[in-house]
């Protein structure tokens, strides 16, 4: 062996040597000798570190109680004026980072102090790689590798995170579990399908989606950029300890609630050049970030927990004014993925978290609030609430009944009638299932992508219906 396995610092010096450099690189017997087959990270495991395959509970370098992870990164679109290094470098995760798989039998029975999960998360060697679509898996190439332990404040989200999974299981409600329910740790589905994967759970008859403890995706994004720039990173941490993030928001706005933008704008003496063209667009969240006391872009638990600041304009019933919209999708990506736990939809449902600031209009009608200006529509708009969301799981449900019909749409031919001047198709609207819709998200009808059957479509997007948000968020 060619590290100490009782030295932390002898295994992190011996990972280092994979920087920059692919499995194929390397002048090792075992490694010059082994076939491109297998999951890469038992062949890092085995074959490079030594370790040989098991399911144990115990950490992989068990004698100083640090796991390993041999995590993908993936190439994406470099941001050269980002102060992220990651952005700069083009790079961000491919995936969340699955730790241990959830058995709901024991984990009922677990308290934080004795959970197993302590095994797998609180010491992990990370060596992140970068994956490259039809390449051999020996030529992957390391970026970093490096010794990582969650920071006080990460820990104790950690734990308000696990508390949260296994309160539902107490409950007798496993089946209900969403990774929209926490912020860092997530329970991802484990299992070819969701039918395949059900398990027993304790307090209740309902079969259960098996899972396994994750870090989500957004949190690893800031894990591996923390380790780039070594404590480094310019972020501010906002939530005060021994509360939820949700409870430091709701106190941050609590003194607002029930005064109009303009109010506390003038309350907090809030500079504004109404001069700007976009102001209106940007000027609820400026209000926001004013109340927050920091850009909620540079907020640790906002980045962390992929956190969206949102604001939403209701009618006097509570109604949003407008639809909740996502990413574009291009109809060839859409009906090209196989799974929808594999999905661009499902993963940036279950990987966001939205913060939403509410202000609820002071007109009559709904019509007399947009005939007025976006100046005096800032007396018009009284701050209502403020909610930490995340798509539970009865609306990803829905939502992936939205994701089938969509693709057996698409697949089929969508159907487009000219109606006087305007275009109508068949793709799912707000009355398919109650929860979402697609339509048109496009500049204009010259902004496109492709159809299967070579036809040209206005680019469209998924949507949550409005009153789904007035039901989740508002009621």
């Amino acid at each position: 062996m060619l590290y100490n396995k009782y030295d932390k610092k002898s295994i992190e010096d011996f990972g280092k040597i994979l920087e920059n450099k692919s499995l194929r690189n390397l002048e090792i017997a075992s490694i010059s000798k082994m076939k491109d087959k297998g999951g890469f990270n038992k062949i890092v495991e085995a074959d490079y570190f030594g370790i040989p395959n098991n399911n144990e509970q115990a950490p992989d370098f068990k004698e100083v109680g640090v796991e390993l992870k041999v995590t993908p990164l993936k190439e994406v679109k470099k941001k050269e004026s980002s102060n992220f290094l990651r952005e700069k470098k083009g790079l961000s995760m491919k995936e969340r980072t699955v730790l241990t798989r959830i058995d709901y039998m024991s984990l009922a029975n677990e308290t934080w102090e004795t959970n197993s999960l302590r095994y797998k998360a609180f010491k992990i060697l990370f060596c992140f790689y970068i994956w490259k679509k039809d390449i051999s898996q020996l030529d992957f190439i390391f970026d970093l590798v490096s010794l990582w332990e969650p920071n006080k404040r990460d820990l104790e989200i950690i734990e308000q995170d696990w508390n949260t999974i296994v309160n539902k299981i107490k409950a007798g409600k496993a089946h209900e579990i969403s990774e929209g329910d926490t912020l860092y740790l997530g329970a991802c589905t484990k299992g070819a399908t969701a039918e395949k994967s059900l398990t027993k759970q304790p307090f209740s008859s309902t079969q259960a989606k098996s899972r396994a403890f994750s870090f989500k995706r957004s949190y690893m994004d800031m894990v591996y950029e923390e380790l780039l720039q070594k404590n480094h990173l310019e972020l501010i941490s906002i939530k005060s300890e021994h509360e939820t993030l949700e409870e430091t928001l709701q106190n941050i706005f609590k003194p607002f609630i029930g005064k109009t933008a303009y109010e506390i704008e003038e309350q907090l003496s809030m500079e504004v050049d109404y001069t700007k063209a976009n102001l209106a667009k940007n000027y609820y969240s400026l209000l926001s970030n004013k109340i927050l006391g920091v850009d909620s872009e540079k907020i640790e638990e906002f980045k962390k927990a992929g956190v969206t600041l949102k604001t939403i304009r209701i009618d006097k019933n509570g109604l949003p004014l407008e639809s909740i919209s996502f990413p574009k999708f291009k109809f060839l990506d859409l009906v090209a993925e196989a799974e929808w736990e594999e999905s661009q939809l499902f993963n940036y449902l279950v990987e966001n978290k939205f913060f939403f600031v509410v202000y609820e209009i002071t007109t009559e009608t709904k019509k007399q609030f947009k005939e007025l200006s976006s100046f005096e529509q800032r007396k018009h708009l009284k701050l209502k609430k403020v909610k930490l969301w995340g798509v539970p799981s009865s609306g990803l449900d829905k939502m992936e009944e939205l994701w089938n019909e969509t693709r057996r749409v698409i697949n089929e031919g969508v159907i487009i009638e000219k109606r006087g001047m305007r275009n109508f198709n068949n793709l799912p609207s707000s009355t398919f299932n109650g929860v979402g819709h697609v339509r048109p998200h496009a500049k204009d009808s010259s902004d496109t992508y492709p159809l299967p059957d070579g036809r040209e479509m206005p680019k469209q997007c998924f949507w949550f219906n409005a009153e789904y948000i007035k039901k989740e968020i508002i009621d």
